[in-house]
């Protein structure tokens, strides 16, 4: 939806000094920077085992988040990017967060007069947590791009989550089977991007410059061309549910001193390991047999049996070789590698650096493998295309209609590593780590089915405070549901207009050759108004029904393991001011 009335570069000033960090929207496409802060937990949201370590608790994973503004007046909220779940919630439980103090650190959405509560409740369960939420309806604005009526939840009652996410995930039952519209689904059909894809470039840890870009590609950010891989259908994927789930042909390591060591090669015929590109995980995690190939490919790789970790070298950037990942077949393939200094986690505030991987049955590559790729999510076309992550300047292009798929666009000219250098500090393995460790359900979260039914009322508010108890469950039948495999927007939608400031804060890189006094380093705020046109409030009712898990400890009214299922009434009604 072509919807802001202002031109791309009204958020870029002017010279492209920021050009890849600032906010860009053209049409078909909008660019968002990520920010990559320390926070995460580093064990995988989806893996069984629920491992607390205390010496690196506090210290914390990776977190990369984009700040999304909501409601009237706007309050911008950071979110976890998250491309493992599907639902957008915040605020969530600092006191229950794995990091409570960064957590209150953060800004949460207090009150909204444009926000409108559903009287519906939602929920969303990992391995090593979940959220309770209300779902709420309001204006979610990615830069000068709003969203009209973006269902949503405002959480009362999380756990482990140190921030909101926005899950850039398809829905667990389907590509189409969402209840009610995702983010992404929402621009596209609300005509800011032409179709339901987005590429991400998170960038290794030495640079700032990382990206979602919504519905379209940066041909100046991957080398040479996009490698198109299909979606594992979910029938064939390790959990059996709908994700980002790709087959992966192979693991070798470029040790320091040029040796080459295999980690995992698919058996004959074998179509490979299936794993899932999951922005949300830290670390990456690794069925038993490759993984202990992996560790062994790490001479300096120490276990810690408190953390179930493993310690390695901390090596300075460009020594120590790389770990190369393999997608395709014997006819056509895509190598992506990893430098050591990259893949390899570094503990904040220490000297400590652990394996990039740690061992599990849901296989992922989160951010160790990530911050190395560029990769294309395509929802419309079940595809993830992926290149070698570079940086040649920047040259956005819009993806299409699903009908014509992602361009496919040479991107920058390959750069050929340069021969791994032998040098190290080793790490002490004796370091005091405890843990506690106990058993989690299997993931399991989102909607399986959708409904629709005539509409019902919902009630306004604007107050700070949000209901902390969930709504009634109620049983309703399920219908086809509401979303086409593709979206193919109306040319001739009706708009509305409205007006908000968008609030940017960047650290100045440098200045024109006419700025004498130059603040380069300094961080500011850029303040804009904005008017925009957006897609009209419309009404509508959806039925919202819920696979909940559980966890091992229990609680939320079911035994530790036990699997409720729930249909949730939720209501789309205008804001009335």
């Amino acid at each position: 939806y072509l919807a802001a009335a202002l031109p791309a570069a009204a958020l870029a000033l002017d010279g492209g000094l920021f050009s890849d960090t600032r906010i860009v929207q053209q049409p078909g496409l909008l660019r968002f920077p990520v920010t990559a802060t320390e926070g995460a937990s580093i064990i995988g949201k989806f893996s069984k085992r629920q491992t607390e370590i205390s010496s690196f608790a506090a210290r914390s994973g990776t977190l990369y988040t984009v700040n999304i503004n909501i409601g009237t007046p706007g309050q911008t909220v950071p979110v976890q990017f998250d491309t493992g779940s599907s639902e957008l919630w915040v605020n969530p439980t600092c006191s229950k967060s794995s990091t409570p103090a960064f957590c209150d650190a953060q800004p949460q959405l207090t009150g909204s007069s444009s926000l409108v509560d559903t009287g519906a409740a939602g929920s969303v369960t990992y391995g090593t947590g979940y959220a309770d939420f209300n779902y709420v309806v309001d204006y979610v604005r990615l830069g000068a791009a709003t969203i009209t009526q973006q269902i949503f939840g405002v959480a009362y009652d999380s756990a482990h989550a140190v921030v909101g996410i926005m899950g850039a995930g398809p829905d667990l039952g389907g590509w189409t089977s969402s209840p009610y519209p995702l983010v992404i689904d929402s621009l596209a059909s609300q005509q800011l991007i032409n179709s339901r894809a987005f590429s991400m470039d998170l960038r290794g840890f030495t640079s700032d410059q990382g990206s979602v870009i919504f519905g379209g590609v940066d041909t100046k950010k991957y080398e040479e061309d996009l490698f198109s891989l299909p979606v594992v259908p979910a029938a064939q994927s390790p959990d059996g549910y709908t994700r980002w789930w790709v087959n992966l042909a192979g693991i070798k390591v470029n040790q320091a001193d040029g040796t080459v060591v295999p980690v995992y090669t698919p058996p004959s015929g074998g179509s490979g390991q299936p794993v899932l590109l999951d922005s949300g995980y830290t670390l990456s995690a690794l069925p038993t047999a490759i993984f202990d190939n992996l560790v062994a490919a790490f001479p300096s790789a120490v276990y810690v049996p408190s953390a179930d970790l493993y310690v390695v070298d901390c090596l300075d950037p460009g020594q120590g070789g790389s770990v190369d990942f393999v997608f395709g077949d014997d006819s056509s393939d895509k190598t992506i590698r990893v430098p050591y200094n990259d893949f390899v986690w570094h503990v904040p505030d220490s000297s400590l650096c652990v394996l990039g991987a740690f061992e599990d049955d849901f296989p992922v590559l989160g951010d160790t493998f990530l911050r190395s790729a560029y990769v294309v999510y395509d929802w419309d076309n079940k595809k993830v295309h992926i290149a070698q992550s570079a940086n040649c300047g920047t040259n956005l292009i819009a993806i299409g209609p699903a009908s014509e798929g992602v361009p496919q666009e040479p991107g920058c000219p390959k750069v050929t590593p340069e021969p791994p250098v032998s040098s190290s500090s080793v790490i002490s393995s004796s370091m005091p780590v405890s843990s506690s460790v106990a058993s989690s359900s299997a993931p399991a979260s989102s909607s399986v089915a959708s409904s629709s039914l005539p509409a019902s009322s919902s009630a306004v508010v604007s107050s700070s405070s949000y209901p902390s108890s969930s709504a009634p469950i109620s049983s309703i039948p399920s219908s086809s549901g509401y979303l086409p495999s593709s979206i193919t927007p109306s040319a001739s939608l009706p708009v509305d207009t409205i007006t908000f400031t968008c609030t940017d804060i960047y650290t100045i890189t440098s200045c024109p050759p006419h700025v004498t006094n130059c603040h380069a380093g300094a961080v500011t705020t850029h303040i804009v108004p904005v008017t925009t046109t957006v897609c009209p409030q419309t009404t509508a009712t959806y039925a919202i029904p819920q696979k909940y898990v559980c966890p091992a400890t229990g609680g939320h009214g079911c035994k530790p393991g036990e699997t409720i299922t729930r249909t949730v009434p939720l209501t789309l009604k205008p804001y009335v001011p």
